[in-house]
């Protein structure tokens, strides 16, 4: 047997055990579709169909397929180019759905703290798995069925193909982001700005081109999705609670909350003083380090989001978590870095043991963040 064929017959033997014991899993009666997950399968499948996926009556309509006691739709609030990444799901049953998407958003994760590790050191891979498992995003990520995975993705492929030298794969995982915009809105600023350099505009084109093809997408199956989404984001319909509705576990609400409670756009004054700082930082620095800034952008980037920033929106901080592991793990000092391990495995025990409503997790982020400290000073070395 020729060593082709024997791959052959190991790849055929394998999937089918994988799709048997898949199809095990599934039908599980306690087999759970995660409440978050609905909302994107069910997007997904809704304008597949030509229907209005930011409408909470023919997104209940779907989800109520999936669980059949649900009274109120959850909605999906992502800009149109995610229904491109949404579609597939939805021509899937919901419970087939959920199983891929779980599986790609820890894959994700997992390939994206190797990449940042790869970025930050050169030894010892085997920690950033022991840090992402350690991680509460991660687990919050699983429980809710979310999609931030993927922007973690963007962002250690971005890095990790900048340093390769291969602007247009960076630019490609940097349109990953673009899922949730508003998490990232300083990481996207820099990445406008950077244009002005040879491969910043090769890598923002990239980028541009993946979205603007991904929106074709979402339009080609309804031609109305972009218009849905600006009149849902203006006048959301009866049974929507609105973007300025929530609560949230971030500066921003509570100083809209105290100063104007009726005004929105307050919630955008935090983020927008953050660009502009990173924006003058950036045009003052001649020799820009991505890998260098990346873990403060980031952690910026999120703490002074408008909107969003709730627990399951985390795993975009393994971005400086992973930094600061690789730096103790590169000048061996491994007692820091247990202690780093068994601090988030704790924030995350303590995250599950005290149950709330997600605005109630307002300390997760800075507490996770703190450690990092211990490597501000020092910064990536190259």
């Amino acid at each position: 047997m020729s060593p082709r064929v024997r791959s052959l017959l190991v790849l055929l033997v394998g999937g089918a055990a994988l799709a048997f014991v898949a199809d095990i899993v599934v039908r599980t009666p306690g087999f759970l579709v995660p409440r978050d997950f609905l909302e994107y399968w069910a997007a997904g499948r809704v304008n597949l169909r030509g229907g209005n996926p930011y409408h909470p009556n023919d997104l209940l309509k779907e989800q109520r397929t999936a669980e059949p006691e649900r009274t109120e739709a959850v909605m999906m609030w992502n800009p149109p180019p995610a229904l491109a990444v949404y579609m597939p799901l939805g021509a899937l049953p919901s419970r087939w759905a959920t199983l891929l998407w779980v599986g790609l958003q820890l894959a994700s994760v997992f390939v994206a703290c190797d990449l940042l590790w790869r970025t930050y050191s050169r030894e010892h891979r085997w920690v950033a798995a022991v840090v992402a498992i350690s991680f509460a995003g991660t687990w919050w990520l699983v429980a809710y069925g979310q999609n931030t995975g993927f922007l973690l993705l963007g962002l250690a492929g971005f890095l990790h193909f900048r340093q390769k030298d291969k602007p247009y794969t960076a630019g490609a995982f940097a349109a990953l982001t673009a899922l949730k915009p508003h998490l990232l809105a300083v990481f996207g600023v820099l990445l406008v700005v950077d244009a002005y350099t040879k491969r910043g505009a090769k890598a923002l084109a990239a980028g541009v081109a993946v979205v603007a093809l991904a929106l074709v997408a979402a339009l080609v199956a309804n031609p109305h999705a972009l218009a849905q989404f600006v009149e849902a984001a203006q006048h959301p319909a009866a049974g929507a609670t609105p973007l300025s509705g929530w609560a949230l576990p971030v500066p921003a609400y509570w100083l809209r909350i105290q100063l104007t409670p009726a005004h929105f756009w307050v919630q955008f004054v935090p983020c927008a003083v953050a660009c502009v700082g990173f924006l003058v930082w950036r045009v003052r620095t001649r020799d820009w380090n991505w890998p260098c800034a990346l873990p403060l952008v980031v952690a910026v980037s999120l703490l002074t989001t408008p909107y969003g920033g709730w627990i399951f929106d985390l795993p975009v901080l393994l971005v400086p978590v992973i930094w600061v592991a690789a730096e103790l793990a590169r000048e061996k000092r491994w007692v820091l870095l247990a202690a780093l391990v068994v601090t988030q495995s704790a924030i995350t025990a303590a995250t599950f043991a005290n149950a709330g409503a997600l605005h109630e997790y307002w300390w997760v982020a800075p507490l996770a963040l703190a450690p990092c400290l211990l490597a501000v000073r020092r910064g990536p070395r190259s």
